[in-house]
Formats: C-alpha cells, structure tokens, sequence
C-alpha cells in the first residue's frame, strides 16, 4: 500500500478519521520505526523471541530475504591503496555506494551481509569467494590460524576472514563508527573486495508521498506494528496526563 493508504488506514484503525490524534510527523515516525524492525527481523529471523537461530543465506527456513528487502541490497566494490589494508570504514562504502552514478545502487549502508575477496590483484582477475564471519577477527585468527594457512584467496577453504568493528571518531572519541575489519591483510596495492550490504530505507513520508520500501507482503505487518507503538505513546501520555491531575488534586 502506498504511504497516503497507510496512514489512512491507519487513522480508521485508530478511530480518529477527520480529526487525526496523532500528527504526520509522528505517524511517520511509527512508519519508519516499524520499517527498520521488520528488515531487522528479515536479517536476524533467529533473534525473535521463541525462533531458532539460522543463516539469512538459508532459504529452506526463511525465503523472505529476497522478496522481502531485495531491493535494499546493494554491492560496492573497494580498492586497497596498499598491502597494508585491513579495514574499510562504512563511509568508504557509502562513497563507493555513491560514485557508481546508475539508478538503484546509491545509499548508506544498514547492515553487511557479505564480504567478498578478489582470487588474485596481480593478474586482475574478477573472481572472487566470500570470506569466513567471524565474531572476534582476534579469535579468529588465532583459531583458523593452528588449522591451516591463510591465503588472501581460497576456493574451498574460505581462508580470508572478516568481521564488523568500530573505531571512535570526532575530537573527544566518543561517536563510535563501524567499518570491516579483515585478514590477511591486502595481497597487493589495487586489489579489489565486493562488500554486499543492504542500505537504510528512504524514511517513509507522507507529506512528499515517499512510500515503504519493505515489499508488500510486509505492509500490513507495518501498520501493525505502527498501530503497536502508537499505543504505547497512547498510554504514555494518558499515565503523564494521570500524573498531572494527581499532582493538581494534592
């Protein structure tokens, strides 16, 4: 449904048609609130209370991936200036997100979901085999260390590593901004890596018509979940309006 049909429902649902009790800009809040819980379900399926843990990858338990925020996913390709790489920050994705210039490849990274190593900088090749998560990169390689190794490139051993880290940024280091940590460290200057990721929503609005981008399938578990959050503002502002009066009458 698009944005306008939401909101309308929205405002049926919540018995306010004609005289909304909620404004636009809170309506959209909920919107968008309740967008980013969904891709994160979508992402995370194991982290919902009472379901098993397993991979976005296996469609056997969750073919919701594709349909569901396809066209969120984006690939960027980054560029080592030197063999002592290790790491690519966010903002340097965003950029490589950015410089492409072709409709539907533009935006600001949300979540990686793969990282991906070029077989071989020194012949140019374009192949490339998606490199081992892991949690700890230190742990990591210790562990995958004493069991064989690591090449910048393995077909079936997926030697490379990779995990998501922060660095603290601006004068008092207190903003933490995430990046891509891995190992081994870059085979040469110019090699290349494909990061797929899926980028953060055009917020949904409702005064310039922006609609959800989640696929349909998912839009009445937005305005569900939407309806969910203005409750519990509902409720919050009829306890604080409880309060007051209390506080009057003592």
């Amino acid at each position: 449904m698009t944005t306008i049909e939401l909101s309308d429902r929205f405002d049926l649902i919540t018995d306010r048609v004609g005289s909304p009790y909620f404004t636009t800009a809170e309506k959209e809040n909920f919107f968008n609130t309740a967008q980013f819980s969904i891709i994160d379900d979508i992402l995370y399926p194991g982290k919902r209370p009472g379901a098993k843990d397993n991979d976005i990858f296996d469609f056997s338990k969750d073919r919701t991936f594709e349909q569901g925020i396809g066209s969120l996913l984006r690939t960027a390709t980054l560029t080592a200036s030197g063999t002592s790489v290790n790491s690519f920050t966010f903002p340097q994705i965003n950029t490589a997100l950015g410089a492409t210039g072709a409709v539907g490849t533009a935006g600001t990274v949300y979540k990686v979901v793969n990282f991906l190593v070029q077989d071989n900088a020194a012949t140019g090749t374009t192949t490339y085999n998606s490199a081992k998560h892991v949690r700890s990169l230190r742990s990591g390689t210790a562990l995958y260390g004493k069991l064989r190794t690591f090449n910048a490139f393995t077909s079936a051993g997926r030697s490379a590593i990779y995990t998501i880290g922060s660095y603290s940024s601006g004068t008092t280091g207190t903003t933490s901004l995430s990046r891509i940590e891995f190992y081994p460290n870059a085979a040469a200057s110019g090699s290349t890596y494909l990061v797929e990721v899926v980028v953060n929503p055009r917020p949904i609005n409702i005064s310039t018509f922006v609609n959800p981008e989640i696929d349909v399938m998912f839009h009445n578990e937005l305005l569900f979940r939407s309806l969910t959050l203005a409750g519990i503002s509902s409720r919050d502002a009829q306890l604080a309006q409880a309060s007051q009066q209390q506080e009057i009458a003592q």
